[in-house]
Order: structure tokens, then sequence, then C-alpha cells
């Protein structure tokens, strides 16, 4: 993954960045979320890392990537849940702070047909010891996401 900082949009090495920045600003939250948006012939991915200070705003990196066009919604959909869980899984690799949560693009309103994804992506960030956080409980990773993969 080729991640950037959005304040400058200059690539960086994640795991040395953030060792970096969290030593240096200690007491941030840190959530992952990813959207996608298809258009024409492609499908646009964009996983971002939000540190977040209480009352301070946000520090956001972010990785964008481009594939060939996934017709099916339930497949870009789950591949936005498996790219924020790769994102937790380098930071928790390589020793840094675990993320305080997972935002994932799901409603958990049965009438929305991403409903039937929420249970097995929730499933699978708390099998690697994490919290998810979706639609309703005002995950704002992802609409930073959404604005970068546009």
């Amino acid at each position: 993954m080729n991640w950037r900082s959005l304040t400058n949009n200059e690539d960086i090495n994640l795991q040395d960045y953030l060792h970096v920045w969290l030593e240096a600003n200690p007491d941030h939250g840190i959530y992952i979320g990813c959207d996608s948006h298809n258009n024409a012939g492609k499908t646009t991915f964009a996983t971002v890392i939000v540190l977040h200070h209480p009352n301070k705003g946000g520090h956001v990196l972010y990785n964008r990537s481009v594939v060939n066009r996934i017709q099916s919604r339930y497949e870009r959909l789950w591949k936005e849940v498996e790219l924020s869980v790769e994102a937790a899984q380098i930071l928790m690799t390589a020793g840094i702070q675990s993320p305080d949560y997972i935002d994932i693009d799901l409603n958990p309103d049965p009438r929305y047909q991403s409903n039937t994804l929420l249970r097995a992506a929730v499933g699978l960030i708390e099998s690697i010891g994490l919290k998810a956080r979706y639609k309703s409980l005002s995950p704002w990773s992802i609409s930073i996401a959404d604005s970068i993969c546009k």
C-alpha cells in the first residue's frame, strides 16, 4: 500500500511515520475506515487512518487505489472491510497502537442491502481483537474516505 498524508499529499512510510507522529502526539484515538466508488470501468478505494485528538481535530493518512470495476456491490463492500482490516493489521504487527475502531460503511437497518454483510464484517473485525463502528454510530472516517475516493 502506498500511504500519503492528507496534510501535504506527500508519500510516507506508514510505520515510520506513525511511530514518530504518535510519540510526538500522545493521547490520540486511531480510527480506520474505507470507502469506494465505481466510475466508468474502474473502482476506486480510499482507506484512511484518522489520528484524532479529542476536541482538537484530527490528522489523516490515506491510501488510494484503483482497480478494474467491481460489479458486485457485495464484493466491493467486502473489499472495503478487508482493506480496513489490512491497515489495522499493519499497525498491530508493527507494534503501533491498535486502532480504537474500524469504521465500516454498512447499515444495521435490514431494509438496506449492505446489512447482509454487517454481522460477518463485525465478526471479522472482532476476531482480531478490535471494535467496529457502523453507520448509525457516526463513523466519520468513512466520510473522509468518501471524499478522498471521489
